[in-house]
């Protein structure tokens, strides 16, 4: 069965962060904000940001570079604590997805690209809380004209 190329990253990496980081509720495609008050933490939310088109690095094929973003959030019991938490939960992506293979053929390496990091102030929220907006890249090879894999 055929798959953009879009849709097998990201099946694939949310896989991998559902195993890699089992502590956290890990969804794709929200648009609403995660209520810090009532929604189980930590959680990571991700989406595609970009997709970069380059069919002259191979002859009939066409590499796709995929722009990911994942939100995390998380809370604690005072500002350091949920800072840390952030940090934390940070790593854990870092740690699962930098330098990570998806077994899916067509995939390659994941690319650490950044991240921005935020406390909550405290009229978003009485419960200490903070995220980061981390961003990875991953390179998806498919036959030129066809977006698939």
């Amino acid at each position: 069965m055929t798959s953009p190329v879009t849709e097998a990253a990201l099946v694939a990496v949310t896989a991998r962060l559902v195993a890699m980081v089992p502590s956290a509720v890990v969804e794709r495609a929200r648009r609403a904000p995660v209520d810090i008050e009532s929604e189980a933490l930590p959680r990571l939310v991700l989406h595609i940001d970009s997709l970069e088109a380059d069919a002259s690095a191979e002859p009939s094929a066409t590499h796709y570079r995929i722009g990911l973003s994942i939100v995390g959030t998380s809370i604690g019991t005072s500002d350091l604590e949920a800072q840390q938490a952030v940090l934390t939960l940070h790593a854990s992506v870092v740690a699962a997805l930098a330098g990570w293979t998806p077994s899916t053929t067509g995939l390659g390496d994941v690319a650490e690209l950044g991240a921005d990091f935020l406390l909550h102030d405290v009229d978003q929220s009485a419960t200490p809380a903070g995220e980061f907006a981390a961003r990875f890249e991953l390179l998806a090879v498919a036959p030129t004209g066809s977006p698939y894999l």
